[in-house]
């Protein structure tokens, strides 16, 4: 399974404990060339809208995702490299890079309202998020959109005809095995759709509910252990199951815990404004609504009913930020 792959298996002669302060060594393990890394980069981001067209949904916020997912990750230190194998970490931070690929300024209840091509080829169901995976696929299989009736492959990703000149491989999934290429790319979908805020209170449901039976069994656990437990103190006591917490998550009692966990992380860094300094907090919070205002005032030329939050003329920005 993916979660044995490499958890305890050293990178090009680097020890394990050692890929936290140093990086991730993706190059190293599936041979990806960074000259690769940066066109792909390059591509995706010419696929986000910028500032002046989407306030919110642009290259900026899609860096901004990528780094503060990247962020949590680094958070977990080697509990979460041992956690995770380096196949869950690189699709996880791709999906962060291709999560709002093509955004078109507006979401997906305008999508649905206006019976968009997108709501239609999506049958009204996550319509931004199922377009994002879909182009997300593209972008990683290396595909360009032909004449929108067929597709051409630019890149070789594949293991066995792989390679450019020099024996150099040009895809972004480097020299993966099949099966490495297949998750890869189921990964960076099923973390994409989860970014669907309709299903955010859902989730978060779910997650404390995994959360707080993984935590009643490492209490159990340490209760226990230690007949003297009544020495430590609370907060001691609250540390030590936190640290434990990435041990346990790989356990056969909390797989499902463990399938959720990276795309809790990247739907965690899609929201995370809340969480940065002041200002930059305040600064997005002002974006995305200078884009929720334009999507209004589109609704209101197109005779459509304004979205909520999208009433220029009647959204208090200040409070909206309490329900939002």
């Amino acid at each position: 399974t993916a979660k044995g792959e490499a958890r305890s298996k050293e990178s090009d002669g680097k020890n394990i404990s050692d890929a936290w302060s140093g990086g991730y060594f993706l190059p190293d393990e599936f041979e990806i060339s960074p000259r690769a890394v940066c066109r792909f980069l390059r591509k995706v981001e010419k696929e986000y809208s910028p500032r002046q067209v989407n306030p919110y949904h642009n290259n900026v916020h899609a860096a901004d995702v990528m780094q503060s997912t990247h962020a949590l990750i680094q958070m977990g230190g080697l509990d979460m490299m041992l956690a995770y194998s380096s196949l869950e970490i690189y699709s996880i931070l791709l999906a962060a890079a291709l999560h709002d690929v093509r955004h078109p300024g507006t979401n997906n209840n305008y999508q649905v309202n206006k019976m968009t091509e997108l709501s239609l080829t999506y049958n009204d169901v996550s319509v931004l998020e199922n377009m994002h995976a879909s182009r997300a696929s593209y972008l990683v299989e290396g595909l360009e959109d032909k004449n929108e009736g067929g597709c051409v492959n630019t890149t070789n990703n594949n293991t066995t005809n792989g390679g450019g000149a020099g024996g150099e491989v040009s895809g972004i999934l480097g020299r993966m095995s099949k099966e490495q290429h297949k998750m890869t790319r189921s990964s960076i979908i099923k973390s994409i759709l989860y970014t669907d805020m309709s299903r955010h209170f859902s989730e978060v449901a779910k997650m404390k509910r995994h959360v707080e039976a993984l935590e009643e069994v490492l209490v159990n656990e340490k209760h226990h252990q230690s007949s003297s437990s009544s020495l430590c103190s609370d907060t001691s006591k609250g540390k030590n199951i936190s640290s434990q917490f990435l041990k346990k998550i790989g356990g056969e009692k909390h797989v499902k815990l463990r399938e959720k966990f990276l795309p809790f992380l990247l739907h965690m860094a899609d929201i995370s404004n809340p969480t940065k300094p002041h200002d930059v907090s305040v600064e997005w919070a002002n974006c995305v609504y200078d884009e929720f205002f334009l999507q209004g005032d589109k609704e209101a030329a197109e005779d459509m009913p304004i979205s909520p939050l999208c009433d220029r003329s009647k959204t208090n920005r200040p409070e909206a930020q309490v329900g939002f």
